[in-house]
């Protein structure tokens, strides 16, 4: 299936080449045609061929070929698009015709390797009968469109599964209580040890967010290890889940060295009663690296670490408790692949189909007990019918599997998982390896790169969703659902979402990548690959992890052999230089990420201006950095993340017609800029306002999802709020006369101002139904919610100085789940009333400085998880009503010396109020 994704791409590059006059010089646009029709015939025999491939060497190395015609195929198109490159913009025909004619020794050259090209593929089309693969037949077709339906029936009834599910582990988690709640002298460190899969990690997370720990202990961290240990950014987890820093405090802590680091996390710690979890430690020498951090501290602090080393849990702590997790029961296996593969009414009547459960437990012995495994053969059986036939498929592909060499015994079911994905999701799974190991994915950026390589077509995309919502909500949920894929839950609604791969998966997923020569990583174990001329002939993508502690950063030498690379995404730690790379022969690149990448000089961006095929363009930069003019030439371009550069964009920007994600955190845009020019665009963020706002401004952008202005004045606001409204005014007429339905596109909107905000802000942008989040910076006389957003669920306010108390409008939100307000009030009363903020689960106050009493009364805010005040100097006590609200799991309480010492345990005046709540942390930072 992963070829077959491969030539759809290069059918799909053949059919965009037919598009371009210039193959009607020669006899070339017959040949594409050609070329494409027969790549589609071959197609329809790649699933049997599939099918066939595990017992027959020759059937594998037929597949292979027609792989590398299809990455061939595609270079061509590619190569023959960069050497032609007639300026899309010359409207004159005559000049048009005069660059296309002193282009023919290209066009002659691509007619010569289109007929190589066929030439090859005449033979492995000639040793297909020989192979004795067939084409697709009827009644398979008919099972593949089933099982797409099936899968399509499963998005609707088998709503998002929590993780939270644990079976046979209940025993070990009390055991775990039982140790972490004793008085110990000194810092215990607990082991749980056992192989990958076995659920080691599932334990600690159980056991982190557990009541009894998160009320018991100061202070908790934790951090990941993974093979190869970063100790900055280990350090750097701890601190941030430990010590709570703002963004302020954070950024100067990130510039401190690894033993500053140390120091500063042993000072915190030491005075502290704390709990810090290791997961995924590999070796004692990490341990001894990490260890000087962690100080005795108060008595019953503690260290929980998951390792699958027996011998290190044994060297860090002989004399505490090592847990080993057994492999699941019989019984347990199949309770925990009935929690995977059925839904919730089925598993709640314990009634399942004749016949599955018999079928469902010989499946599931064969996983041998351990969870991973049983999780994703759960994950693919919920995409199946529940039907005997369906299920003895996948029984007799996971016989198959488990008796494979190469992928037997567990590793095989997991194979299956991936051999049993759509033809559209192989490529969306392997590209997962371009991310370090045990790394925290973000979503959005996830959608961005797989819209970049193409993976999710353009097709899918039409007024009501788009093509990272498609991504969203089918392919990454997909993923998810099969297990195959990790989401990291925040407590927190509306925080950035990530999601990771399983340490196995990723294994899984790097074997299959480098066999289909799809994807290769290069660590700092492997530095020499890159520094030297050996990088993969026929590689694709290609990424680059260095941590802080290598220091052989020579020339990072891609040489000729490498000018078929779609991707290089850079990961080095920030403030090192960028090395050298040769761009020149980097021409077919779609994907550049150099995020972290914060020093290179202007010259570096002109190099990078050169490589049209950019679909996505991530640099980092600094104060310093300048963009090239050149930037122009990359018309193809969909993102631009200008993360630290802090200069005014060149005007030649407007010609990148096709962005659909302009990202900029400091820069400007130039005062005759045109915003209209982007019409594709998608997310405009962090820009600084200037001449671009004006009226008619967003007229074109009616693809508009994420808007954030920082520095508006108020009369701009206002012209930017007349203009969102003017456009869904306008549509709302346009699509009332057609009788569709329109919806506002705009989710999410910013407003940054050092001056006041128009009072009818909120009755401005009632009519955008479709606002979820929105940002306010800049004062408010009065909160005017006589209209509102209908569906607005998360709103942050900051330096609005409203003298009104704001609770009285603002609990009526019915819809609002997050509410963060920074000197948004300077009165002294606030009342949250019975009934009021019916779905809240995050406020924050910060900076309140006249306030000085809060009510909040029985029935208020009856989902609140979780409650941040700081700087609420004159507030002389907590309100009675906290101890009603049973769903807090979290207060945190910054610099407020009055309340400090009333929530002292057991002493304390408002300790009664408090004490329900699982985690009290009170700092003396300024921020919480």
């Amino acid at each position: 299936k992963m070829v077959e994704a491969v030539v759809s791409f290069a059918v799909e590059r053949l059919g965009e080449a037919l598009i371009d006059e210039t193959l009607f010089l020669l006899n070339v646009r017959n040949q594409v045609e050609d070329l494409r029709d027969e790549l589609r015939r071959m197609r329809c025999f790649l699933k049997d061929a599939d099918a066939k491939q595990p017992g027959d060497e020759r059937v594998r190395n037929w597949i292979k070929d027609i792989r590398n015609v299809a990455y061939d195929t595609e270079d061509v198109v590619d190569t023959f698009t960069l050497k032609i490159d007639v300026a899309p913009g010359i409207q004159n025909f005559i000049i048009r015709k005069a660059l296309m004619v002193k282009n023919l020794k290209h066009l002659q050259r691509v007619g010569k390797e289109i007929q190589a090209i066929q030439s090859r593929l005449k033979v492995i089309s000639d040793s297909r009968v020989t192979y004795g693969i067939n084409e697709l037949s009827d009644n398979e077709a008919s099972s593949s469109k089933a099982s797409q339906m099936a899968q399509q029936l499963l998005r609707n009834n088998y709503p998002h599964v929590e993780d939270d599910y644990v079976v046979g582990l209940e025993e070990h988690s009390e055991t775990l209580l039982t140790e972490l709640v004793k008085d110990d002298e000194r810092r215990c460190v607990i082991s749980i040890v056992g192989v990958g899969g076995i659920g080691k990690t599932t334990l600690a997370k159980k056991i982190y967010k557990h009541d009894i720990v998160m009320s018991r202990f100061d202070c908790r961290g934790w951090t990941s290890i993974s093979q190869q240990l970063n100790l900055r950014d280990a350090l750097l987890a701890i601190i941030n889940k430990s010590m709570h820093p703002n963004d302020d405090e954070l950024s100067i802590i990130k510039e401190l060295s690894e033993g500053d680091l140390v120091e500063k996390l042993y000072n915190h710690l030491q005075d502290k009663r704390y709990f810090i979890v290791v997961d995924d430690l590999w070796s004692f020498e990490d341990w001894n690296m990490l260890s000087p951090a962690f100080p005795n501290g108060k008595v019953g602090s503690k260290v929980l670490l998951t390792t699958r080393n027996r011998e290190v849990s044994s060297l860090v702590d002989p004399w505490s408790l090592h847990l080993e997790p057994k492999f699941l029961t019989d019984e347990e296996s199949w309770e925990l692949l009935c929690e995977k593969a059925f839904p919730k009414n089925i598993r709640d009547t314990n009634c399942y189909p004749a016949g599955l459960e018999k079928l469902g437990k010989k499946m599931v012995h064969k996983c041998g007990g351990l969870p991973l495994a049983i999780c994703v053969l759960g994950g693919l059986l919920a995409t199946k019918k529940s039907e005997i036939k369906e299920w003895e498929y996948v029984n007799k592909d996971i016989t198959s599997s488990i008796n494979k060499g190469k992928y037997g015994g567990v590793t095989g079911i997991l194979a299956l998982s991936y051999n049993d994905l759509p033809i559209h999701l192989k490529p969306c799974f392997l590209y997962l390896g371009v991310f370090p190991e045990d790394y925290a994915i973000p979503r959005k950026k996830l959608m961005q790169l797989w819209i970049a390589e193409g993976f999710i077509p353009h097709a899918k995309e039409d007024a009501l969703i788009t093509m990272e919502e498609v991504g969203k909500h089918e392919y990454l949920a997909e993923l998810i659902q099969r297990c195959m894929i990790q989401v990291d839950k925040d407590v927190t609604p509306g925080q950035g979402k990530t999601c990771r791969i399983h340490d196995l998966m990723r294994d899984l997923c790097m074997s299959k990548a480098k066999e289909m020569n799809f994807l290769d990583v290069c660590d700092h174990h492997r530095i020499d690959d890159i520094t030297s001329d050996s990088t993969s002939k026929r590689m694709r993508r290609y990424a680059i992890h260095l941590k802080e502690q290598t220091t052989r950063y020579g020339d990072f030498y891609f040489n000729n052999s490498a000018c078929t690379l779609r991707s290089l995404l850079v990961n080095i730690p920030l403030g090192n230089p960028l090395v050298p790379f040769k761009y020149q022969n980097l021409k077919l690149l779609r994907v550049l990420d150099l995020e972290n990448v914060t020093k290179f000089n202007t010259d570096i961006t002109r190099k990078v201006s050169k490589l049209i095929h950019l679909r996505y363009l991530a640099l980092g930069g600094d104060r310093d950095t300048a963009i090239s003019s050149s930037i122009g030439n990359l018309r193809n371009l969909q993102t631009l993340k200008l993360v630290f550069f802090q200069g005014v964009l060149p005007e030649t920007i407007a010609k990148l017609v096709q962005l659909r994600h302009l990202e900029i955190s400091f820069g400007k845009l130039t005062k005759s800029f045109q915003i209209e020019n982007f019409t594709n665009l998608h997310t405009l963020k962090r820009m600084k306002a200037g001449k671009w706002i004006r009226k008619g401004c967003l007229g074109k952008l009616w693809k508009l999802r994420n808007l954030s202005v920082r520095g508006i004045s108020r009369m701009q606001t206002d012209v930017l709020i007349h203009e969102i409204v003017s456009k869904n005014n306008s549509a709302l007429s346009s699509s009332s006369s057609s009788g569709d339905l329109y919806q506002n596109p705009i989710r999410v909107l910013s407003i940054r101002s050092d001056e006041n905000l128009n009072n009818k802000l909120f009755d401005s942008l009632s009519c955008c139904n479709n606002l979820r989040q929105l940002q306010l910076n800049g004062g408010l006389d009065v909160l005017n919610l006589e209209k509102y957003p209908l569906n607005l669920s998360r709103l942050e306010l900051y330096f609005s100085m409203l003298k009104k108390d704001p609770m009285e409008t603002l609990q009526y939100l019915p819809n609002l789940t997050f509410l963060k307000m920074n000197a948004a009030y300077t009165g002294e009363e606030m009342v949250c009333s019975t009934k009021g903020f019916p779905r809240l689960q995050f406020l924050s106050m910060r900076a309140h400085k006249q306030l000085k009493k809060w009510t909040v009364e029985e029935g208020a805010m009856p989902h609140l998880k979780e409650l941040h005040l700081s700087i609420i100097w004159e507030l002389s006590m907590l309100p009675e009503g906290l101890r009603f609200i049973t769903t807090l799991k979290e207060l945190r309480i910054g610099f407020m010396p009055i309340i400090k010492g009333r929530v002292l345990k057991e002493v304390g005046k408002d300790w009664y109020k408090v004490q329900h709540i699982p985690s009290l942390i009170v700092t003396d930072s300024y921020f919480c």
